[in-house]
Parts: structure tokens; C-alpha cells; sequence
């Protein structure tokens, strides 16, 4: 239902300068961030650690049932696997520069008995292995704004265009460094939005929303007890069994509902993070169909039809007239498009129209 008359660009990113969500996998050496990457992903663990998954999405489906479009697209997201916290240098530099690039922080905590632990201690502690990742994420924003702040410093003592601009960059970094210096998050430091466009650029990692997940043992033991030991300002968690999830991602149809039946698992691994990061980050999807693709577009909660439309295709954005709107209820129930419009269901919306998820759209333009 989307007539692109050039050829398709992705549009401006609706995430964090991407247009696909990107998540990265990072916990300490040993927790099993890579046996859940292989629970999330399917992966067999060989090759690179990056995976595209689709979000699975019943919606997209059915709209695939009634047009038998030429191309079915469902969202998707990438999924990374990173170098553990606490390897060498080089290892943890490479992990921190790929952080950066990503939408999300995935935090993996061990929740099982580990005699090959390579730390100090095989018990669990789940509060203080936390505590050490997101201080290795404080120490490394705290060297960046360091590093930014003693250039900021000999900077402005010159008569530049932008001295004024740089004092005034100056001056928030050096809230920042007493941020971090006091064992804070730059996500503590109360911002404004001009501040926020200022230090964008660094994409800091305790600036990171982050979701906590719970490597647990293969019979789920300790869930309850591992959850209240995770410290507050962290209240999106998720819980995976990595081992047998896993061994479930391997499996087809019956053979892995049956597995998961046996464990009492009632959703995969994939959909349980993707369900934890869609309500972390605040996003939904809207759809297009017809005869040509029926597809999932992921935008941001909130975001306005004409932000909507340039997910799409900038052309849309910038021609924008109006967006044909039908719930996908009423159009699943109608059976199409033009039989939902012909019972009353669509709507027209202007630019300024907050999209809901699941709405199926057909955007008017002109260019």
C-alpha cells in the first residue's frame, strides 16, 4: 500500500542513528553471554558474532494470509555477541568502541554454580558482578570526558569561532567528570535537551539503557531470589535458562514446543529479549500491505505519522498529505485494506497523528 515512485532509502534512522535496532550481549568472562547468544539467535556459536533476528509478529502474518504479497518483511534487530568484560585491554578497548555503536546494553549476569569461575569466587552474586561491569562502563566514560576536557582546556584559552561554544561544552563536561568521579552514571546528571544534542556524539555508555538478564541453570532454580538481589535502578529483567535454550533454539516445531513444555517454558529466549527490549527502548511497530510486501516497521512510541512515513522512504516524509489509517483488527476481520475502508474503519490523519502499534497505513504523498 506504500507507493514509492524512486527507489527505496531507508529513511532518516528512527532508533539511535540506525533504522534497525541494535543490542549488544556483554557480560563478565564466563557468565554466558555466548551460549545466550546462541538461545537467542540460533546460532551453533561458530563465525561471526552478529546476528540479524526477526521479531516474530503474528500481525505480519496474517496480513501475508490475505494479500499473498510477492515479499513478507518482518522488523528486525541485530544482535551482538561482545568480548567479555575483564579480558585484556585491546579486548575490553574493541568492546567498549562496539557498545558505543549500539541502541542497547543487554547485561548478562551469571545466576548458576560455576567451579570454573575465572574471578575470585564460584558462588553467585549477582549485585556485585553487575557492579563490576557498569564500573568498567563508568571508568571508560570517565577517560573519554577526561580526554575531552584537557583538549576543552587549552582549546579556550585561544580566540577561536568557537570559544564560546567551547566553554560551554567545557563547563558541562566538567559536571560530567564529577558525575563519574563520585561513582554516578552520566545518566544521573540532570540534562537539558541542548545538553544532550552537545555530548551526543559520545554515545557514553552509563548513558546506555540497559537490560538486565539472568543466565539461570538449566532447571530455573533461584529466579525469585537472584531478581530481588539485583540492585534498584535497574528494573527491566529478564530471565533465560542458557544451556537448554540454547539446545531448544536448535530444535523445529513440535520437537522444540515439546522440550520447552518439558522445562515449563512457555516463550523462546528470542522473544522474552525482544519483549524486554521493545519496553526498554520504548518502540512499536506499525504495518504497510499489499499485493507487492506486507511489512513491520519499528519506530519509537509517540513519533508522529510524518516522522513515521520517513521510516519508509524520505520521499513519503517530504510530500507527506495525509495517512490512511486502519486498526489491524478491523482490517484483519474485514479481510483487506479497501474492504476495511468501505465498512467505515479508516481514518485520515495529519502529520502530527501520535501512530499506535499495530496500525496498518497507507500514506498519501506528493513530491
Amino acid at each position: 500500500m506504500v507507493r514509492v515512485e524512486q527507489g527505496r532509502d531507508p529513511g532518516p534512522a528512527s532508533l539511535t542513528g540506525h533504522a534497525t535496532m541494535k543490542a549488544g550481549l556483554v557480560g563478565l568472562t564466563a557468565s554466558g553471554k555466548s551460549t545466550l547468544f546462541r538461545a537467542i539467535t540460533g546460532s551453533d556459536g561458530s563465525g561471526d558474532p552478529l546476528r540479524t533476528v526477526e521479531v516474530p509478529d503474528a500481525r505480519v502474518a496474517r496480513l501475508s494470509e490475505i494479500y499473498s504479497p510477492k515479499k513478507t518483511t518482518y522488523a528486525r534487530f541485530e544482535c551482538h555477541d561482545t568480548p567479555g568484560v575483564g579480558s585484556d585491554e585491546r579486548q575490553e578497548a574493541r568492546l567498549f568502541a562496539q557498545l558505543r555503536e549500539m541502541d542497547a546494553v543487554a547485561l548478562v549476569i551469571r545466576g548458576f554454580e560455576n567451579s570454573a569461575w575465572p574471578y575470585d569466587r564460584p558462588e553467585i552474586d549477582v549485585a556485585a558482578d553487575l557492579e563490576h561491569v557498569v564500573s568498567s562502563f563508568q571508568v571508560a566514560d570517565f577517560v573519554m570526558v577526561e580526554s575531552r576536557v584537557e583538549k576543552l582546556e587549552k582549546q579556550v584559552t585561544k580566540p577561536t569561532k568557537t570559544q564560546e561554544q567551547d566553554k560551554k561544552e567545557l563547563a558541562l563536561l566538567l559536571r560530567l567528570k564529577d558525575v563519574l568521579e563520585s561513582g554516578g552514571k552520566i545518566e544521573d546528571a540532570e540534562l537539558s535537551s541542548i545538553e544532550e544534542e552537545t555530548i551526543r556524539g559520545f554515545r557514553f555508555l552509563t548513558q546506555k539503557p540497559v537490560l538486565v538478564i539472568l543466565n539461570l541453570p538449566d532447571d530455573g532454580a533461584g529466579e525469585e531470589a537472584l531478581r530481588l538481589a539485583i540492585p534498584d535502578g535497574y528494573p527491566r529483567v529478564v530471565a533465560i535458562r542458557g544451556e537448554i535454550e540454547a539446545e531448544i533454539a536448535t530444535l523445529e516445531g513440535d520437537d522444540a514446543a515439546e522440550f520447552m513444555q518439558d522445562y515449563g517454558i512457555t516463550e523462546t529466549a528470542r522473544d522474552r529479549l525482544i519483549a524486554g527490549l521493545y519496553d526498554l527502548l520504548g518502540l512499536q511497530s506499525f504495518l504497510t500491505a499489499g499485493e507487492d510486501e506486507c511489512r513491520a516497521w519499528t519506530i519509537k512510541k509517540g513519533e508522529s505519522a510524518v516522522e513515521a512515513a520517513g521510516t519508509i522512504h524520505s520521499d513519503i516524509q517530504r510530500g507527506f498529505i495525509r495517512a490512511e489509517v486502519i486498526p489491524f483488527q478491523d482490517l484483519a476481520a474485514a479481510g483487506g485494506f479497501k474492504e476495511a475502508k468501505a465498512a467505515g474503519h479508516m481514518r485520515l490523519e495529519g502529520k502530527e497523528y501520535a501512530i499506535q502499534d499495530g496500525e496498518v497505513i497507507n500514506f498519501r504523498f506528493s513530491v
